[in-house]
């Protein structure tokens, strides 16, 4: 029985190498594709031609060093949890904390804890690298150790110890209902996710960064008249001095309410003009006003139950068939923590085209809207454009790579939309008119 759990597992990893080669193989044809290029031209009514240099080498081999960062991510999210169970760390581990306490809610964190630090131990080394000392070999970050390290150790302490603390409560539903329990944990992670998409932003985020109201009062004037275009008038503006960490740009829009609110990075600020600015804003108030981050949260919380669902019938099998080697009879045994890690993974893996292709749309739908509103394609184009060259994007990944890791439409495929999507020109209807006050 054990030898027949061990060719199950030495063909899981199989399939996930013969993945990754597929994925390095496409990616390095489509560099060697951008690299044989001839620059590209964008043409905009009234405006002088965008020329578009070939892909740097430097962007090129920033691409390759990520690829090979993802490659071991993603071996490393399997391989963990498998030597938790193959290795009987995993019982070694509840046996530990059986000794120390009899308390079940406190054996479940004791374990978790444990669980999170060596899995925290063992990928310290590549998060370092690919978080600081690659960024830093780029350029795209100014971050010094002691404040990577401080806001390291503390994402960690924080999100380990908040999870332990509320881990009996799934653990509590499965012993409860082994049936169903997965029908329940995925209807109570919906307020989890609405949690982390509003709460988390205006409550943890500043433990790590600080807000401040806009410096700037004259583009603070002009993102109030595009919130009052859309009826988020109630809004408010801030800041956050993402300079001290990093030469990227990024803005969001968050909150509920009263706690409605726009958040630039002061790199964006300062790297932009304002109207770039200004069409960054209008996309993020795109995401909001059509209700795609509600949207989100509904359908991650459909994925998290269909997952959770999988994770079940999977795991029971699993059990049935290797409960021996593996040393537990019940997927509410803490004992079990890696194999449902391990099933959760994988079948996220799975699911990542289909999320992926969701967010591809709404991002498109999010320009489109951005488009509209501002009615300046230039400036759509050239905030795209600076965006993406500052952070070293590739104008495009091989197919694969988009469809199963691509959150967002390609570099190109959005600066070719935004210079080309005018129908207000034309006079024709537009398709989010009904959200904006002339």
């Amino acid at each position: 029985m054990k030898k027949s759990l061990y060719l199950i597992l030495a063909a899981f990893f199989i399939f996930i190498f013969i993945f990754i080669f597929y994925i390095r193989t496409a990616e390095n044809n489509n560099i060697e594709k951008l690299r044989s290029n001839s620059s590209y031209t964008i043409h905009i009514e009234n405006h002088q031609p965008i020329s578009l240099p070939k892909v740097s080498e430097k962007a090129i081999a920033y691409k390759k060093i990520n690829i090979n960062i993802w490659s071991l991510n993603l071996i490393l999210a399997f391989a963990i949890p498998v030597l938790f169970l193959a290795t009987g760390l995993s019982l070694k581990l509840k046996s530990l904390v059986d000794g120390i306490t009899k308390n079940s809610i406190l054996q479940i964190a004791l374990f978790f804890i444990i669980f999170a630090t060596i899995n925290y131990l063992i990928t310290f080394p590549l998060d370092y690298y690919s978080s600081f000392i690659n960024k830093h070999n780029f350029g795209l970050s100014t971050q010094s150790f002691s404040k990577w390290f401080n806001d390291y150790l503390k994402n960690f302490v924080l999100s380990t110890l908040v999870t332990a603390v509320f881990l009996w409560i799934p653990y509590f539903i499965m012993k409860a209902s082994p049936k169903r329990w997965w029908l329940y944990i995925g209807i109570l992670s919906i307020p989890v996710l609405f949690f982390t998409t509003f709460i988390s932003p205006m409550y943890i985020d500043p433990l790590f960064n600080k807000y401040t109201p806009l410096e700037n009062k004259n583009l603070e004037e002009k993102i109030y008249d595009q919130l009052q275009m859309v009826g988020l008038e109630s809004s408010k503006i801030y800041q956050v001095n993402k300079s001290v960490d990093t030469k990227e740009m990024n803005a969001y829009m968050t909150g509920v309410f009263s706690s409605k609110r726009i958040v630039l990075w002061d790199t964006t600020i300062n790297n932009l003009e304002e109207k770039e600015t200004l069409a960054i804003t209008a996309h993020e108030m795109g995401h909001y006003i059509m209700g795609h981050v509600w949207k989100s949260i509904v359908l991650g919380g459909a994925f998290t139950i269909l997952i959770l669902y999988l994770v079940n019938k999977a795991s029971l099998w699993i059990i049935s068939n290797w409960s021996n080697p593996l040393g537990f009879r019940n997927l509410y045994d803490i004992a079990a923590l890696p194999l449902i890690v391990l099933l959760m993974n994988f079948f996220i893996f799975l699911g990542n085209p289909v999320m992926n292709t969701y967010s591809r749309h709404i991002e498109k739908e999010a320009d489109r809207f951005e488009l509209e509103l501002t009615k300046d394609n230039y400036s759509v184009v050239t905030s795209t454009i600076k965006l993406h060259e500052n952070s070293l994007v590739l104008p495009h990944p091989s197919k694969i790579y988009e469809v199963w890791y691509y959150s967002h439409p390609s570099y190109y495929e959005r600066i070719k939309f935004a210079a080309e999507y005018m129908p207000w020109k034309e006079n024709k209807p537009l398709k989010y008119s009904k959200y904006i006050k002339e």
